[in-house]
């Protein structure tokens, strides 16, 4: 049987491109090949071990090369294929580090590889920047196949090279608007009904661009409350602003669950003020629920699958209190198939069949 190996960044709840690969796994018919899943440092959340459990998919963990260095993570990989030296596929999630999978997977003749680009931007960091550019390019020389979560990500990291789209697909019935749900969170986190929650789901860090809400919120009157669903590195430095401006009464936390569906229909409004992305799940998510959803105007137009979206400029905070004050959630919203991840997973599965 054939076997792939599936590099992630992290399988964490909120991270993009877990969720992508466990999606897609999951409405797969019955896969003619094995899988494995390799990632980085952080546990997977109970959700995903329990996945990787029932559908027997063996998992290795590999230090963070932030944590490591560069030296001890190329070691740890190399330890890795040293080991584990039988696949037939290498599907890779990561940039340009897959050019290190590469270099001590070549040498016991795995050059089948596989690229997937989930973000229109490498890294913010200059030196980071440049030294990922030179081993991109490496990195695209090495990989036969390429895919993207949209068009503008593909792009970006392959610039005149072909790749295949693969939306991040989901299960539209799951993410629905569910008024017993929205019943349930809301008595839970004693939120009255006539509070309107601002909602966002992902991780504190630079890239979604957190503490544009601490400004936000300054400018809603007091029946908005944001609630926040993630952790992350400025998930910290985050709190400590909200507590010293006294604002701990205008936000609500929940860390990482496996219940996200929930909480959308808790929401009356869903943020994504991110300064890059690839195609964020998260922003089909709350489509499909029928909330008004607001998105900088950095993220793909690929991403918009409703007529309940608006694009806005990420350092004008007033042009999106604005928007909020006049855009309501939408019932029985109509969606095609283009991110039905019962039509779309098995799109894939065909394509992994034949690569």
């Amino acid at each position: 049987m054939k076997k792939i190996l599936f590099i992630v960044p992290t399988i964490t709840q909120t991270n993009g491109v877990a969720a992508f690969i466990i999606n897609y796994l999951k409405y797969m018919e019955k896969p003619s090949f094995e899988v494995e899943v390799i990632y980085s440092n952080l546990r997977p959340s109970k959700y995903y071990e329990e996945f990787f459990l029932k559908n027997n998919i063996k998992t290795h963990q590999l230090p963070y090369v932030r944590d490591v260095g560069l030296r001890r993570y190329c070691k740890a990989i190399k330890l890795f294929f040293d080991n584990n030296h039988d696949y037939d596929l290498i599907y890779s999630n990561v940039s340009y580090q897959t050019y290190f999978f590469y270099i001590f997977a070549k040498k016991y003749g795995m050059k089948n590889f596989a690229i997937h680009s989930h973000a229109t931007k490498s890294s913010d960091n200059k030196i980071k920047k440049i030294f990922g550019n030179i081993l991109q390019k490496k990195v695209n020389k090495i990989c036969k196949h390429k895919f993207a979560c949209s068009k503008l990500a593909g792009e970006a990291m392959f610039m005149n090279d072909e790749f295949t789209v693969i939306n991040n697909a989901i299960n539209y019935d799951k993410y629905k608007f569910d008024n017993e749900n929205r019943n349930y969170i809301r008595s839970k986190m004693k939120i009255s009904e006539e509070t309107k929650v601002v909602g966002f789901v992902g991780r504190f860090t630079p890239q979604k661009n957190v503490f544009f809400f601490i400004d936000l919120i300054k400018k809603l009157s007091s029946e908005y409350k944001i609630l926040m669903i993630g952790d992350g590195q400025q998930k910290k430095e985050f709190l400590k602003i909200v507590k010293d401006n006294d604002l701990e009464n205008r936000f609500l936390f929940v860390n990482e669950t496996n219940k996200v569906n929930l909480f959308y229909s808790a929401f009356d409004y869903f943020l994504l003020p991110s300064l890059y992305e690839g195609l964020p799940v998260v922003g089909v998510e709350a489509q499909a629920n029928g909330l008004p959803c607001l998105l900088s105007n950095t993220i793909s137009t690929e991403c918009k699958i409703s007529n309940n979206v608006v694009y806005l400029d990420k350092n004008n905070v007033n042009e999106w209190v604005d928007k909020i004050r006049v855009m309501y959630r939408v019932d029985n919203i109509k969606l095609d198939d283009e991110f039905n991840i019962n039509v779309q997973a098995k799109y894939f599965e065909n394509i992994l069949e034949k690569i």
